[in-house]
Order: structure tokens, then C-alpha cells, then sequence
């Protein structure tokens, strides 16, 4: 597992290939190909998330697409869409967007950006 901690802020685009947890700031695109992403309670993202797994305690503004699983934690605050075939949003949490649970549109959106990071 690798962490981002409270003390750093990335501008640009991350690539892991595992489970990853950012406690610290990202602005750009995060991209985890088969692990679970977690932002953490004290992390402020300006991204869009892509990942199989996500997980949010903290704040995200952007988009967050799941291959598998979107989890908001009561203490979770995002603007943006979701999209994923299941969605949890825990009593508490605050969320401002639109949900797109249809497999059609998820495979669409993973098939166009592997695309595009190969072109």
C-alpha cells in the first residue's frame, strides 16, 4: 500500500498499481488500476479518482468512477458525479452531483480512458 501523507500536495496525474491512501492534497487525475483508493479524513482533492475501489472520509471535488464500488463515509464531502455498479453513501455524508450506476456507462468511461493514456 502506498500513502500520500498529511504534509503533501501533488499537482498532476497519479498512477498506482495497488491500494493507495491520500492524506495530504492532489489536484489532477488519480488513476488505481486494481486496488482500493482511500482518501482519507484529512485529505483535499481537486481531482477526478478512478479506481476499482473507492473509498472517501475526507473531501473530493470531482468525478469518482469505480469498477467496482464507491463508499462515502459519514464524514465524506463531494461535489461530483459518481459512477459505479454499487454506490454507498453513509447517513451524514455530504455529496452535491449525479449517480451513474449503469454498467454500460462505466465499462464506456474505463474503455475511453485507457484510450486515451495509451494514445
Amino acid at each position: 500500500m502506498t500513502t500520500i501523507g498529511p504534509g503533501i500536495h501533488i499537482n498532476g496525474e497519479i498512477t498506482c498499481d495497488g491500494d493507495l491512501t491520500i492524506d495530504g492534497g492532489v489536484t489532477g487525475q488519480v488513476l488505481v488500476r486494481d486496488g482500493t483508493l482511500a482518501i482519507g479524513q484529512k485529505a483535499r482533492i481537486v481531482a477526478d479518482l478512478r479506481g476499482t475501489r473507492v473509498r472517501v472520509v475526507g473531501e473530493v471535488q470531482g468525478n469518482i468512477a469505480a469498477g467496482e464500488r464507491i463508499d462515502l463515509a459519514a464524514t465524506a464531502s463531494v461535489v461530483g458525479s459518481l459512477s459505479a455498479s454499487q454506490v454507498v453513501i453513509e447517513e451524514g455524508a455530504a455529496f452535491h452531483g449525479r449517480i451513474d450506476m449503469a454498467q454500460r456507462t462505466i465499462a464506456a468511461k474505463v474503455a475511453q480512458y485507457k484510450a486515451a493514456q495509451s494514445a
